[in-house]
C-alpha cells in the first residue's frame, strides 16, 4: 500500500504536511479548539447517523486525545484534510469551504472532515492497511466511473465497448503500481491479466515504457494504445474536478485518498465528497469498498 508524497494532479502538493507545532498554532484560533470541535458536534450528535459515530465520538470527548483534531486554516492548501506527522495531528482545514470557523459549517461537515481525517491518519500511520486481493474490486470502481466521466466523447458506450477491456487492463496496471507498489515490467502485465484480462503480448513493446506508477503515464497511455485518443492530463483533470471536486482529483493518485472518499461519501449530509457516487458508479462496487473501511470502525 503506497503513500503518496504529492500530487501530479493538484500542482505538486503535497499529500501529508510536516509542520512543527508552533507553525500549526499559527493557523488556528480559539473557536475551532477541540474543546468547541467536541461541544459543536456533541449537540447534533441525535442527528449524526453513521457506523462511525462511536468511535469519532469516543476519540473528541477524550480530554487527553481529542488535541489530536487539529482545525486550522491553510490559504494555500486545497484539500479538506490531511496529517501531520510532527503533531499527530488528524487536519481538518476549513479554507476549501470558504469559512473561518467551525460554527459556520454544518455538524454534517465538520463530522464528515473528522471521519476523513482519522481514516487518513490509520492509513498514512499504517495501522489500517488494504490488501492487494482488493485490487479487482478498485479498478472496477475506476472503470465505472471513467466510462461515465468519458464514455460518450471516446465511443466507450456500453458493455460491448471494444475499447472497455483495454481501458480496464490500463487501470488494473496503474492501481498494481500506483497503489500497491508492483514494480513495472512483464510481471506486472501479467499480474494486470489476471485482474483484467486482455492479450497485451501485441503491445508488449509500446506497454513495457510507461511507468504505471505515474498517473500522466496512465492517461498517456489511454491516449496512446487509442482508448482514449488526444486525452491529456489537463483534459483528465478538468473532466474529473467538474464533476467530482478536487478530493477525488487526489483520490486518483492514492489509495488512502481513494478510500478516505469513499468511506466519507457514506457520511450522510456532507458536503466533503459528493455523497451521490454510491448510486451513480457501480453500486455493488461500492458498498464492498465501503465495508472494508467499515472494518477500521469495529
Amino acid at each position: 500500500m503506497i503513500i503518496k508524497d504529492k500530487f501530479r494532479l493538484i500542482s505538486e502538493m503535497p499529500n501529508v504536511i510536516n509542520l512543527s507545532s508552533s507553525v500549526i498554532k499559527t493557523y488556528q484560533i480559539e473557536e475551532n479548539s477541540p474543546r468547541h470541535v467536541f461541544a459543536f458536534l456533541e449537540l447534533k450528535k441525535k442527528s449524526i447517523n453513521h457506523f462511525t459515530n462511536k468511535t469519532i465520538f469516543d476519540l473528541i470527548s477524550d480530554t487527553k486525545k481529542r488535541d489530536s483534531v487539529q482545525v486550522v486554516n491553510f490559504d494555500k492548501y486545497p484539500l479538506n484534510c490531511t496529517y501531520n506527522p510532527p503533531t499527530k495531528g488528524m487536519i481538518v482545514n476549513l479554507k476549501p469551504f470558504e469559512v473561518e470557523e467551525i460554527s459556520s459549517l454544518s455538524a454534517n461537515d465538520l463530522y464528515g472532515s473528522i471521519v476523513y481525517s482519522y481514516a487518513f491518519s490509520q492509513m498514512v500511520t499504517g495501522k489500517f492497511k488494504i490488501s492487494e486481493n482488493y485490487a479487482k474490486i478498485i479498478v472496477s470502481f475506476f472503470l465505472s466511473m471513467l466510462v461515465q466521466l468519458f464514455g460518450k466523447e471516446y465511443g466507450l458506450v456500453g458493455i460491448y465497448s471494444s475499447g472497455i477491456p483495454k481501458m480496464k487492463f490500463l487501470l488494473a496496471c496503474y492501481i498494481l503500481a500506483a497503489f500497491y507498489g508492483n514494480k513495472n515490467g512483464k510481471s506486472l502485465l501479467k499480474k494486470a491479466a489476471t485482474i483484467a484480462p486482455y492479450m497485451f503480448s501485441n503491445e508488449y513493446d509500446a506497454l513495457i515504457k510507461y511507468d504505471f506508477m505515474k498517473i500522466e503515464d496512465f492517461i498517456q497511455s489511454l491516449s496512446d494504445l487509442k482508448v482514449m485518443p488526444g486525452i491529456s492530463l489537463i483534459k483528465f483533470t478538468a473532466k474529473v474536478h467538474t464533476f467530482m471536486r478536487i478530493n477525488m482529483l487526489a483520490a486518483f493518485e492514492d489509495m488512502s485518498r481513494f478510500f478516505c472518499f469513499i468511506l466519507t461519501s457514506s457520511v450522510p449530509g456532507t458536503k466533503v465528497v459528493p455523497t451521490w457516487i454510491g448510486k451513480k458508479y457501480n453500486e455493488k462496487q461500492y458498498y464492498i469498498l465501503v465495508d472494508i473501511m467499515r472494518k477500521m470502525f469495529k
